[in-house]
């Protein structure tokens, strides 16, 4: 008598074996053990040298770099200037060697037009800038450069590493009052500027020492192009670049300007140009490479995007680095996250340079979706989030698995599906916003941390330390090119009494010395050297940042904030309150996309000026069935109270913070504002930081 199965029980066993394997190929770990031995992350820098007295610390090296070996200085021992880096790159062969979006329309240039372009216009700008220069009696060759990012941009800072000409970039957000300062401080005969940038500091020409101007595009017939004919000798961009190409290669030495980067807020100050030579330069590329894996380094297949102005300090390393393997170059000039996921998702990047805005801009974008999921969807998100966040935290990358399949994966091709690195600003980035990047995005997320006067860059994050800067706020360990300590401040001086003794962990004023620090000034047209001179020693080279900053057990450093944001407080324990690490902190939160901190000193209330993220805002309106509109938010109360109050949860919740617990919370203002911090408005300098005396006025006003 045949046996009877019963069905249900064989579609029991069925979905029971289908469930198995679907656990254990999908959750799983596929890699149970960490990517990297803890051990190796335990030190990420060594003690180079004990420290010589009570004041400061020991000095920190890389563990790349150990003491007994030289700092790192260039890439290889065939590459002596930038010109010999842009020559290797030149090696390859790109169709899509720079991509630039203009508008909705994206153009793409091969890397032989580049350097037949960059090669060409270097004969002619050296024949122009050395007649400026003979004209008024100079022997240094150095050129202006105020174009928006673009090929031209490129073709040009190209041009003047080649025929050895000092660049001098200027961002295109400068106010006419700071361009006019910068060019008569650097007595720039010479400036390459696009047409429509020379209409809008048409009488910043006037008014400057320049003879010559090549434009790029056509000048027309207004009267602000009229002035620029009138004051200088107007030449083509594009027929510059058709003339032939210098007869035999400029003299270039290791220890010459390559390019000169101006302060911000020449409107508020004196305008100051720090002098990058070629070796501080190659110092800083040199940097940023040994701290990668030799299997994770760039090729010719990558493409680098990034979201900040070609006239950055950092961008123009990334850029170098670009340009020495031949990596396709994408920049986007923009604040818009929207705006830079949906090129980004065309271009395919697969490393990235993420400005502080668009970092938290882009965390928040992506949050407010899913946010929206029904609750059971949301819940199933966030279960899967928290799993790879538990992954990151032992050192693990998570592999294929259900979750990465049902959600991450997509958010990941939002963006190209292609990046495997992100170096975003370590300072200014929450801790939250490199989570979130790391989980979902399934990148290497690496802090950086840099100041003009060391090339814009001193540290990094360590590639395998994926909670680094998530457990413990960080910008990494000192590059390979550098070694650091912190001093004692003084607070005559400084503004703050920080004691390297007097805590848990070293802290005081930041100390750095390697190649990639740059021990000139751009005065009178011409490199001199700082010797003496403000916070250097020229006896040891070691140069103080007016930083302050934390060393952490395990050789990473946190940077507590500026020796110009911080302020004395009875509120603190401390005594004083660093305003950037607080604003930090309150960055994090998803109500707000911009954040500045206005604290008057020994005052007993906080003033915070922000501008909210529109669509949290929105929501909330939704919820509470209450009117809200952006572009009068002053005219709706309920919004700042809102936002307050979310912010306020958000400091009480977070560790180091207890304190204020006991500000009484009708002592915390909170001013909204409709528009994002941008330099066009006041609200932000054009390196990105927040424009104190703009919030202070927007107070005044309540």
């Amino acid at each position: 008598m045949p046996v009877l199965v019963d069905p249900a029980l064989v579609l029991a066993i069925g979905v029971a074996i289908a469930t198995a394997a679907v656990y254990f190929y999908y959750f799983s770990p596929q890699a149970n053990q960490p990517d990297i031995h803890p051990l190796q992350l335990a030190q990420q820098s060594s003690v180079s040298s004990t420290r010589e007295s009570s004041s400061e610390s020991a000095v920190y090296r890389s563990k790349l770099a150990p003491k007994g070996t030289p700092l790192v200085a260039s890439p290889s021992n065939e590459v002596s200037t930038l010109r010999d880096l842009f020559r290797i790159g030149r090696r390859v062969h790109r169709l899509d060697a720079a991509k630039f979006c203009v508008g909705n329309k994206i153009t793409k240039t091969s890397s032989e037009e580049i350097a037949a372009r960059s090669i060409a216009l270097a004969g002619g700008l050296l024949r122009t800038v050395s007649a400026a220069a003979t004209a008024c009696g100079s022997d240094v060759k150095a050129a202006a450069v105020c174009i928006a990012s673009s090929v031209d941009f490129l073709v040009a800072y190209q041009a003047c590493v080649e025929a050895g000409i000092v660049a001098i970039p200027i961002p295109i957000t400068e106010t006419p009052v700071a361009v006019e300062a910068i060019l008569k401080h650097s007595k720039a005969r010479v400036l390459i500027a696009s047409n429509t940038m020379t209409y809008r500091y048409c009488a910043s020409i006037k008014n400057s020492l320049l003879t010559h101007t090549i434009v790029v595009g056509d000048l027309d017939g207004s009267d602000a192009s009229t002035a620029v004919r009138q004051a200088t000798k107007v030449i083509s961009f594009r027929e510059l670049e058709q003339g032939e190409a210098p007869e035999q290669d400029a003299v270039i030495e290791p220890s010459d300007a390559a390019y000169v980067i101006y302060t911000a807020d020449c409107d508020a100050q004196p305008p100051h140009g720090t002098v990058i030579t070629h070796t501080n330069a190659l110092a800083a590329v040199s940097g940023l490479l040994s701290n990668l894996p030799a299997n994770q380094s760039f090729s010719a297949k990558d493409t680098f995007m990034s979201t900040s102005s070609m006239a950055n300090a950092t961008n123009l390393i990334f850029i170098n680095l670009a340009l020495m393997h031949g990596c396709s170059i994408a920049i986007l000039d923009t604040i818009d996250a929207e705006k830079f996921a949906k090129t980004a998702y065309i271009l395919e990047p697969t490393f990235l340079y993420l400005d502080p805005f668009i970092t938290r801009d882009l965390v928040q974008l992506f949050h407010s979706h899913v946010v929206r999921y029904p609750t059971f969807e949301y819940k199933m998100f966030m279960t899967g989030y928290r799993g790879i966040v538990d992954s990151l935290k032992r050192g693990m990358t998570p592999k294929t698995n259900f979750w990465d399949l049902l959600y991450f994966r997509h958010y990941r091709n939002l963006i190209g599906g292609k990046v495997r690195l992100m170096y975003v600003d370590g300072p200014l980035t929450p801790s939250k916003s490199i989570e979130w990047l790391r989980a979902v995005h399934g990148a290497k997320v690496i802090p950086i941390f840099g100041t003009v006067q060391a090339s814009a860059i001193i540290t990094a994050g360590s590639y395998y330390d994926y909670a680094s800067a998530i457990v413990a706020h960080n910008v990494g360990a000192p590059l390979a090119c550098n070694e650091i300590k912190v001093v004692d401040s003084d607070k005559d001086t400084d503004g703050v009494a920080l004691n390297v003794e007097g805590g848990a962990n070293p802290c005081g004023i930041l100390a750095v010395r390697g190649p990639n620090v740059c021990d000139s000034e751009w005065c009178a047209d011409r490199q001199k050297k700082v010797e003496g001179v403000g916070s250097r020693s020229s006896d040891d080279g070691w140069l103080k940042l007016p930083i302050y900053a934390e060393i952490l057990p395990n050789g990473t450093i946190d940077i507590i904030g500026s020796d110009q944001t911080v302020v004395s407080s009875p509120l603190t324990p401390t005594g004083h309150l660093f305003v950037e690490r607080l604003e930090c902190v309150l960055a994090s939160s998803r109500i707000v996309t911009d954040v500045c901190v206005v604290a008057e000193p020994n005052a007993r209330k906080l003033d915070i000026v922000a501008y909210p993220r529109p669509t949290e805002l929105a929501s909330a309106a939704r919820k509470t069935k209450r009117e809200y509109k952006l572009n009068s938010i002053d005219d709706y109360p309920w919004t700042a109270e809102y936002v307050r109050d979310k912010l306020i949860g958000i400091i009480r919740s977070t560790s180091g913070y207890e304190w204020f617990s006991e500000i009484p919370a009708a002592d915390i203002r909170v001013k909204l504002v409709s528009e994002p911090f941008l330099v066009k408005n006041h609200m932000a300098h054009p390196d990105g930081s927040n424009n104190r005396l703009t919030a202070k006025k927007l107070l005044s006003k309540k």
